[in-house]
């Protein structure tokens, strides 16, 4: 009897502790408040020997600008924040521009500094649950996607015959290529989806291998179940290769083949699923969203006569 009871405590007290780990492994995936310095301590090596003098300018930059402040309503009721920045002369164009994990849209200072530069109008939404805007757990892209619905109507109704394009990296890529898999208006022309994960579930399950030293069974599994009933949403429903094969957008992916935080091989997988007109570009040693660093000149040449294709 007494055995038994001891095999059953230390049954509880394995259960206690997975349960906690998995909790844990959920709040510092997708919880707006849990910390997540582990997560980029981890994987700060990717970026190691890049040169960012010139992004660290350009954030500079963004922040100097005249950023006027908008704010709609996501489908769940939270209050999403964004900024705009007009072209100098009116323009037509509307870049949108996702941040990845944890940021925000002043993050993207090099993104928006070169579409600026172009002549267009720059919209850098905060994400929910990342920067001014509202929500306690982050949507991963998937979420994000359909907050997208609600941005572009939103450019929609102060420019009805505008021309928009929709770009990010990681998450924010993430967060394009899941956009386009729903059934946009005409005035989305194209996206550039640079270093997206092809779903939450195989991002979740890379990190929590190098973060935490865990495998994926059972972990991923209860911090589903926990993301789910928290969050709205399942990490294996939040995939781009399923929003791709519905795609209609013009895609061009960009990917760095050093990159080791979202990996090099999620490139061609969702390149593979796209059904639109697509195009792929590797930047060689490049790692994880610093594509445009490493190589300028290739990045912004490719990306500019891509969308010459459309605008």
């Amino acid at each position: 009897m007494l055995i038994a009871i001891i095999i059953v405590a230390v049954l509880l007290a394995l259960l206690l502790v997975v349960w906690l780990l998995s909790k844990k492994v959920f709040e510092v995936a997708v919880k707006a408040k849990a910390p997540k310095e582990q997560v980029f301590k981890t994987n700060e090596y990717d970026r190691a020997g890049t040169d960012r003098t010139q992004a660290h300018k350009d954030k500079e930059w963004l922040a100097s600008q005249p950023l006027l402040e908008h704010t709609v309503k996501s489908f769940d009721g939270l209050k999403l924040f964004g900024r705009v920045l007009f072209s100098v002369k009116p323009s037509r164009v509307w870049v949108v521009v996702c941040h990845g994990f944890s940021g925000n849209g002043l993050n993207m200072g090099t993104y928006a500094r070169h579409f600026h530069e172009k002549g267009y109008n720059v919209f850098l939404p905060d994400l929910r649950a990342c920067g001014k805007s509202e929500g306690d757990y982050m949507g991963m892209g998937w979420l994000d996607a359909k907050d997208m619905l609600v941005w572009i109507s939103h450019i929609l109704d102060m420019d009805k015959e505008a021309k928009i394009v929709l770009t990010g990296g990681s998450m924010g890529g993430a967060t394009v290529m899941m956009t386009t898999g729903y059934d946009l208006p005409a005035n989305v022309v194209a996206a550039i989806a640079d270093c997206g994960y092809t779903s939450v579930w195989d991002e979740f399950t890379i990190q929590l291998k190098k973060v935490f030293g865990l495998p994926q069974f059972p972990f991923m599994h209860i911090a589903d179940g926990m993301a789910q009933k928290h969050a709205g949403y399942s990490f294996c429903e939040a995939s781009s290769p399923d929003q791709l094969k519905k795609s209609k957008t013009p895609t061009l992916f960009i990917h760095g083949t050093a990159d080791e935080f979202v990996p090099y091989f999620m490139l061609d997988e969702n390149y593979k699923a796209c059904a639109a007109p697509k195009q792929k570009l590797s930047i060689e040693g490049a790692g994880h969203g610093v594509s445009a660093e490493v190589a300028p000149n290739l990045y912004w040449g490719s990306a500019d006569k891509f969308l010459e294709q459309y605008l």
